[in-house]
């Protein structure tokens, strides 16, 4: 399940390590397993390491809330909501930053099944994360505007289009993930998942190579939830892992087996 991330400037590169980042962005967005009807749009950046999955590693835990973890060093902003995008709105962003550069096809009339506003790669601006059914048999599309990052499937997979079993709790749609070192190292990993109606709450935190961030409130939004965790080191994005816990809205941590 991880967009072009706006990072900070850079000294130009020549084309062979221009050619090494993309070849490696490009390793990293690739499907498990064969399917042709998914499109994934991840350009290479700069010196950031930058990855856009459908798949990619979850982990769940229902350790109790007392648990601190290892600690590591981050950023992290309290969320207090999202903001609903109009319809009108999310659809003219979907033509133009994801429709457009990731040569995508959704049949008209669009369908906004849901688009909030979350924090862009500096947290002080916002951008677009919507998921949009197109007409007929042409899918469904996720994107991130205006960065672009975008996800296409023609034939929809069970995620999608049905909620996860009580059992599961919730399940990953989209997600990524980027680390830069200059001119300040800085790592960063965000996921979009669909949830069951009685989580109300999820928290999440980045685990890698012994290390932990502290544990963010992520958003819980009408079927759907958003966590965007951010740490002040440079991190190896084939390590980094999300875990994420869940409470009911009496605040009972929730046991689950993710899909």
């Amino acid at each position: 399940m991880n967009l072009r991330l706006d990072p900070p400037p850079v000294p130009p590169l020549d084309p062979a390590r221009r050619a090494q980042l993309r070849k490696r962005v490009m390793d990293k967005s690739r499907p498990l397993g064969h399917r042709p009807a998914r499109r994934w749009i991840a350009p290479a950046v700069g010196a950031v390491a930058v990855a856009v999955v459908v798949a990619g590693t979850l982990v769940i835990t229902n350790r109790p809330p007392a648990d601190p973890g290892v600690a590591g060093p981050a950023t992290a902003a309290t969320p207090t909501g999202l903001e609903v995008v109009p319809d009108a709105e999310a659809t003219a962003a979907f033509a133009k930053s994801c429709e457009r550069g990731g040569h995508l096809r959704l049949g008209r009339p669009l369908t906004v099944v849901w688009a909030r506003r979350v924090p862009g790669a500096n947290p002080k601006n916002t951008e677009v994360l919507m998921v949009l059914k197109g007409s007929g048999t042409s899918g469904r599309a996720a994107c991130l505007a205006p960065s672009g990052a975008s996800l296409w499937e023609r034939n929809p997979s069970e995620q999608w289009v049905k909620l996860p079993t009580q059992k599961e709790g919730l399940a990953g749609l989209m997600s990524a993930e980027s680390a830069v070192s200059a001119p300040k190292p800085a790592s960063r990993m965000w996921r979009l998942y669909r949830v069951r109606p009685e989580i109300a709450r999820i928290e999440t935190r980045l685990v890698w190579k012994g290390n932990a961030s502290p544990w963010q409130r992520g958003y819980v939004d009408s079927g759907y939830a958003y966590a965007d965790n951010r740490v002040d080191v440079t991190v190896n994005l084939n390590t980094v892992r999300q875990e994420v816990r869940a409470y009911d809205a009496q605040g009972r941590l929730l046991p689950l087996v993710p899909r």
